[in-house]
């Protein structure tokens, strides 16, 4: 049976609502969460980011820039040489490696948004549900290592080489990380499509932020030049970030397909029919390589995020309950 698109929208969905909720639910928590690390800014993004998304001993600075194309291998590399004199990476022949302390920092991080998400009251949501919805997901990653892509999913291969955590004992907190992994996944799928309709990096960059706007409301974080600056850097460096994204928006304003109103930028209704397109190609890639469930099957897990993305929306609304605070 066909996977529907809405399934794997709802489980992304729960990925980024549980991350949410963990930080509205502690607060104090969240602020703490790189607490002695002594690595800021840029460095720590691209800790977090190449620590958890690479092999942890073979860095190398064209690796990511294959999964953040709108970078340049120069900027890459002059962060991780800050990291290298932060002590959390060392150099490793024409590449980089974490060092005990960097692989340490990024377990550290995980384990603290895992303490958060650990302490949520899932109401409905029974431990007999997590441990099906985990199911699910170690199902769909596996179904992802064997499916066979032309373009060699490069991105997934990386991030399966990554710091992960120990899986052994089920855990909510995990479907947040194997989420990441079938984001990887899906964004190999996203190169696909980008470098086929011949897409600047920057113009594709801007055009999903913005398409998230319209389409993934809880995965919009920009919607001013400025917001998408910093959107981008959470990635990955950029060299005159805000002259090279300004230059992608008059691109797209110039092809008729985004404008500014009165709430921040957007796409226009030929920029999302066109941007529409595109993911519908993303999406439909990636779920050709799921597992071949049967309706009961699909049914089991759309009811199960269902009712966890219903109970982890009551920590987020105004009217939310008491915090740790």
């Amino acid at each position: 049976m066909t996977i529907p698109r809405e399934t794997w929208t709802e489980l992304q969905r729960a990925e980024t609502l549980l991350f949410h909720a963990a930080a509205v639910r502690h607060p104090r928590a969240f602020r703490a969460l790189f607490d002695g690390f002594e690595v800021e800014g840029a460095a720590r993004n691209l800790l977090i980011r190449a620590g958890s998304g690479f092999p942890a001993n073979a860095l190398r600075p064209e690796d990511y820039l294959g999964r953040y194309p709108f970078s340049s291998v120069g900027a890459i590399r002059a962060v991780f040489e800050e990291l290298v004199e932060s002590g959390a990476a060392e150099v490793a022949g024409d590449a980089f490696a974490l060092t005990e302390r960097g692989v340490r920092l990024v377990g550290t991080w995980m384990n603290r948004v895992a303490a958060m998400v650990t302490d949520l009251d899932l109401g409905d949501v029974t431990s007999s549900d997590v441990d099906q919805l985990l199911a699910f997901d170690r199902q769909i990653v596996a179904s992802l290592q064997t499916s066979d892509r032309t373009h060699g999913s490069p991105i997934l291969s990386s991030r399966l080489q990554g710091v992960r955590p120990d899986y052994a004992v089920p855990s909510l907190w995990h479907h947040w990380q194997r989420v990441w992994t079938i984001l990887a996944a899906s964004e190999d799928e996203e190169e696909h499509v980008r470098r086929h309709r011949g897409v600047d990096p920057m113009v594709w960059f801007v055009r999903r932020q913005l398409w998230f706007i319209h389409r993934r409301p809880w995965r919009a974080r920009a919607r001013t030049l400025e917001g998408l600056v910093a959107r981008a850097a959470g990635y990955a460096p950029v060299e005159d970030a805000e002259r090279i994204i300004a230059a992608a928006l008059a691109r797209l304003m110039e092809r008729g397909e985004a404008l500014e109103s009165s709430d921040g930028l957007r796409l226009t209704a030929i920029g999302l029919a066109v941007c529409d397109e595109d993911e519908l190609e993303v999406d439909r890639n990636l779920l050709a390589r799921w597992p071949a469930w049967n309706e009961r099957e699909i049914e089991r897990l759309r009811g199960i995020v269902g009712r966890l993305n219903r109970r982890l929306l009551e920590f987020i609304r105004p009217e939310r309950g008491g915090t740790d605070e």
